[in-house]
C-alpha cells in the first residue's frame, strides 16, 4: 500500500515536473530564396504525439518541451529538424521536385499551368487491381472498364490517345491488344506509383503532343533521407473475389550510388457485384523493376529502370476473348546535369524502349476458362507492340526573370499479329464442317507510326505575383504499312499512300499567385494525330457495341482549342477553387456505321451481315467545371470535398459525345493522428441523361457509395490496415463501362461494379 501511495506520489510530481517544462513556442515558416511565408506547412514536435500546421501567413504555434526538436515538412521543400529554441524563425529551400519531365514545386518560372499532384498513400492499402483504381478520387477523372484489369482513367471526355499518359516523365507502354486488354496502367505497379501529376489541358509542349491533358505517374527515387539499406514487406487480402497482393522491395542507397528492387504478386478472382451477379474477373500477375542510379556529381545524375510483367489467365467480362497471356518489358536510361553554367540551368537526356507480348482467345487449354462459342469458333490473335523514344531537352535562364526549356523528342510505335478464326460449325444448323473453315485477318497489318517533335516554352516573371508562360511546338508524324490486308486495300481503292501530317501546337498562360491566392488563364493548342487503331485497324471488334471497326488512313489530326480559368484560394484552415474550361475541337476523331463497306458477314463467317464502323473527323465542342473545398475542422480532423462536371457535344451527328461521364463529386473525412488513421470518403454520381445514340449508349442512373479505411502504426516500421469499401453493397455501373460479352447468360448487361468488400493489409519498412 505504502508502495503504491509513494508511486502515484512520483508519478504525480515527474507528471507536474514535465507539465511544467512544456511551454508554448511561437515562430514564422518562410520561403529561403523568397523570404515569403509559407502555408500549410506541417510543424511536429518529435517524440511527443503533437503536430500543427502553418497559417497562410506562415505563422504557428505549439506546446512543447525547452529541449524538444521540431521537424518541419512539406511538399514543396526540403524536410528539416530545428531545435524548439530556434523555431522564431524558421527559413525552408524548395525541395526542387524534378521529375525530369513535369516539374511542380513553388517556383512560379517552373510551375506548369492547371497543373495538380495526387498522393494518396491510404488508398494503396485497397489492394488496388492496376494503377487506374488510383484515379477514382481525382476530380475529373472516370474509369472505363472492360474487365477488372482492363480499366483506363479518363479526363473530362478526353480517352484513349487523347491523354498523354507517361510515367517517369516519358516512358511509355502501348497496348498490344486492339481491344486495349493492356493499357498502359495495367504495367505498372500500383504500390511503387508515388504520386499522380496531371496537367488539364494543351497547356504546355514539353512532353509529346497533348490533345487533352498529361498525365505522368511518378515511381519513387531515392531521397538524402533513403541513404543506408532499407526494405518494405507488404501483403494484404480482399474478400470479394478472394484477392491477394504480396509485395517487397530492397533499398541501398548513398550519395553517389542507390539501386532499388521492386517484385509484386497479385492473384485476383472473381468478384460478386452488388446485386449478387459474379463477374468473371479474375487475373494472375508477377512484376519487378530493378533501378540503379549513379551520382558523378552533386548536379549530375544517370539512372537505369528495367521492368518486367508476366500476367496470366486474364478473363475479360467485357470483350469477346480473354488472355492466356500478357507480358511486358521495358527499359529506360536517364541522364541529367543541373546548374551547369550561370544561363544554363538543367540538360537532359532521356531514352527507353517497352514492349508487350499478349495472347487473346475465346478457348483455353482447360475447359474451364471456354467461351460459350467455343469450340464451334475459335478464335486466336497473338499480338505484339513496341515503342522506343527519347528526349532531349534544355533549361536555360538568361536572366532571374526568364526560365526556356527547348529540345527535341520521339516516340515510334510498331505493331504487328493476326487473327486465326477456325469456323467448326454451321452457323446455320449447329452441325460440324468436315474440315473447318479457316479465315485469317492482318490485325495491325505490320504499321508503324513515328513522331518527332520539337518545341520551346518560355516563363517570364513580370513581378512578384505575376508570371506569364508561351509555348511552341510543331510534330513531323508520319504512318505507314508494310503488310496491308487485301480486304483493307480493296475498301480504299486497292492502294494506300503512307501518311504524313505536321501539327502545329502551343499555348500561352498568364499566372498570378499571392498570400493565399493563386489564379490562372490558360489558352493551349492541343493537337493529336490519329492512332494506329484509327488509321489501321481492320474489322475488329474493338468499341463497346457489337460491331466491327474499319480504320481510315486518310483521317486529320484532331485539333483542341481550349481555354481555362482557375482560381485557389488558401486560408489557414480553408481552402477552396474552382476551374472553368471551354474545348472547340476540330477533326475529332469518332466511328460512323458505313453501310458501303458491309460484305463479309461479320467477319466469323455466320449472322446477317452488320454495318461496320468507320472511324472519322467531325467537329465537337466540351464545357465544363471542377472544384473543391477543404476545411481543417481541427489540427488532426480535414473535410474535403470536390465535384466535376463536363458536357460534351458532337456539332456533326447533333448529339452528345460517347463515352462522356456524369457530374460527379466526393465527400471525405480524414482524421490522422501520428499512429493512426482514419479516412471516410462518399462518391456522388449523378444520371448521366446525356448519350450518344449513334454508340448505341442509354441513359445511366446514379450512385452513391461509400468506403471506409482505417490503419494504425503499433511499432517503428510497422503499419496494418483494413478497409470496407462500398460499405451499402450498392449494385451500380459506371457510364463508360462495357457490357458483358459473349460471356453468359448476363450478355449485354453492364458491367457493375465491385460490391461490399472487406480487406486488410500488413507493411513493415526497415
Amino acid at each position: 500500500m505504502k508502495k503504491s501511495i509513494i508511486l502515484s506520489i512520483v508519478f504525480a510530481f515527474a507528471s507536474m515536473v514535465l507539465f511544467a517544462q512544456n511551454n508554448t513556442f511561437t515562430g514564422v515558416i518562410i520561403d529561403q530564396e523568397t523570404n515569403e511565408p509559407i502555408a500549410d506547412v506541417t510543424v511536429k514536435a518529435v517524440g511527443y504525439d503533437r503536430y500543427t500546421i502553418t497559417n497562410v501567413n506562415g505563422k504557428f504555434s505549439i506546446e512543447a518541451a525547452d529541449d524538444a526538436i521540431l521537424e518541419i515538412m512539406h511538399m514543396s521543400y526540403q524536410t528539416i529538424k530545428v531545435s524548439v529554441s530556434k523555431a522564431s524563425a524558421i527559413s525552408l529551400s524548395q525541395k526542387k521536385i524534378s521529375l525530369d519531365e513535369i516539374i511542380v514545386k513553388s517556383d512560379p518560372l517552373q510551375d506548369i499551368s492547371h497543373s495538380v499532384v495526387v498522393m494518396d498513400d491510404i488508398k494503396k492499402g485497397s489492394q488496388p487491381r492496376n494503377v487506374t483504381d488510383l484515379f477514382n478520387n481525382i476530380a475529373g477523372f472516370n474509369i472505363q472498364k472492360r474487365s477488372a484489369s482492363s480499366t483506363e482513367p479518363s479526363l473530362r471526355a478526353f480517352k484513349y490517345e487523347q491523354m498523354n499518359i507517361k510515367y517517369d516523365g516519358g516512358v511509355k507502354i502501348v497496348n498490344a491488344c486492339p481491344n486495349r486488354m493492356d493499357p498502359i496502367t495495367a504495367h505498372v505497379i500500383p504500390e511503387e506509383v508515388r504520386k499522380i501529376e496531371v496537367v488539364k489541358g494543351p497547356f504546355t509542349v514539353r512532353f509529346g503532343q497533348s490533345f487533352g491533358g498529361i498525365v505522368n505517374m511518378v515511381t519513387k527515387r531515392p531521397t538524402p533521407e533513403d541513404y543506408g539499406f532499407h526494405g518494405s514487406l507488404q501483403s494484404g487480402y480482399e474478400t470479394n473475389g478472394s484477392n491477394f497482393v504480396g509485395r517487397a522491395e530492397l533499398m541501398y542507397a548513398t550519395e553517389k550510388f542507390d539501386f532499388t528492387i521492386d517484385g509484386e504478386r497479385r492473384d485476383f478472382g472473381d468478384y460478386t457485384d452488388g446485386d449478387g451477379v459474379e463477374t468473371s474477373s479474375g487475373f494472375e500477375t508477377n512484376s519487378y523493376s530493378i533501378k540503379a542510379g549513379y551520382n558523378p556529381k552533386n548536379n549530375q545524375r544517370i539512372q537505369l529502370d528495367w521492368r518486367q510483367k508476366f500476367a496470366n489467365d486474364i478473363m475479360h467480362v467485357g470483350l469477346a476473348m480473354d488472355s492466356p497471356k500478357d507480358d511486358s518489358y521495358m527499359i529506360g536510361l536517364d541522364y541529367k546535369i543541373k546548374q551547369m553554367t550561370d544561363k544554363v540551368s538543367s540538360l537532359s537526356v532521356k531514352g527507353y524502349y517497352s514492349f508487350v507480348d499478349h495472347l487473346m482467345t475465346n478457348g483455353y487449354a482447360s475447359s474451364e476458362y471456354v467461351r460459350p462459342n467455343y469450340p464451334a469458333t475459335d478464335a486466336r490473335t497473338p499480338v505484339w507492340a513496341k515503342t522506343i523514344g527519347g528526349k532531349f531537352e534544355l533549361g536555360l535562364k538568361p536572366t532571374k526573370d526568364w526560365m526556356i526549356y527547348t529540345g527535341l523528342d520521339a516516340d515510334i510505335i510498331k505493331r504487328d499479329g493476326d487473327k486465326t478464326v477456325y469456323i467448326n460449325n454451321n452457323p446455320a444448323t449447329g452441325e460440324p464442317f468436315a474440315v473447318p473453315i479457316v479465315k485469317y485477318f492482318s490485325v495491325w497489318q505490320d504499321a508503324t507510326i513515328a513522331d518527332y517533335g520539337v518545341f520551346a516554352e518560355a516563363s517570364y516573371k513580370l513581378n512578384k505575383e505575376l508570371t506569364t508562360t508561351v509555348g511552341f511546338r510543331t510534330d513531323f508524324v508520319s504512318g505507314s504499312m508494310n503488310n496491308p490486308d487485301p480486304g483493307f486495300l480493296d475498301l480504299y481503292g486497292g492502294e494506300i499512300a503512307d501518311a504524313s501530317d505536321i501539327t502545329l501546337g502551343g499555348n500561352i498562360a498568364v499566372k498570378y499567385k499571392s498570400k493565399g491566392l493563386q489564379a490562372q488563364l490558360a489558352y493551349g493548342r492541343g493537337t493529336r494525330t490519329p492512332s494506329m487503331i484509327e488509321r489501321y485497324i481492320y474489322r475488329f471488334y474493338i468499341g463497346s457495341d457489337s460491331r466491327e471497326y474499319i480504320g481510315n488512313p486518310y483521317l486529320k489530326p484532331e485539333i483542341n482549342n481550349q481555354i481555362e480559368l482557375s482560381v485557389n484560394k488558401k486560408w489557414s484552415k480553408i481552402g477552396v477553387g474552382v476551374s472553368t474550361f471551354y474545348s472547340l475541337m476540330h477533326n475529332y476523331i469518332t466511328a460512323f456505321e458505313n453501310t458501303a463497306f458491309v460484305g463479309v458477314g461479320g467477319g466469323c463467317g455466320g449472322g446477317p451481315a452488320m454495318a461496320p464502323k468507320q472511324f472519322w473527323n467531325v467537329d465537337a465542342n466540351q464545357y465544363g467545371f471542377d472544384a473543391f473545398f477543404n476545411y481543417r475542422i481541427i489540427d488532426d480532423l480535414l473535410f474535403k470535398s470536390d465535384i466535376a462536371y463536363t458536357k460534351a457535344y458532337n456539332e456533326t451527328f447533333d448529339e452528345p459525345l460517347a463515352q462522356v461521364a456524369p457530374m460527379s463529386g466526393h465527400i471525405g473525412l480524414k482524421y490522422e493522428k501520428e499512429k493512426y488513421w482514419i479516412d471516410f470518403r462518399s462518391e456522388l454520381v449523378a444520371t448521366q441523361s446525356d448519350f450518344s445514340t449513334a454508340f448505341n449508349e442509354s441513359e445511366t442512373p446514379g450512385h452513391t457509395t461509400f468506403d471506409l479505411r482505417l490503419g494504425y502504426k503499433p511499432m517503428k516500421g510497422f503499419s496494418i490496415g483494413g478497409a470496407i469499401l462500398n460499405i451499402m453493397d450498392e449494385a451500380y455501373y459506371n457510364h463508360l463501362n462495357f457490357s458483358f460479352a459473349n460471356a453468359d447468360e448476363y450478355n449485354g448487361r453492364k458491367i457493375y461494379e465491385v460490391g461490399r468488400s472487406f480487406s486488410v493489409y500488413a507493411k513493415y519498412d526497415f
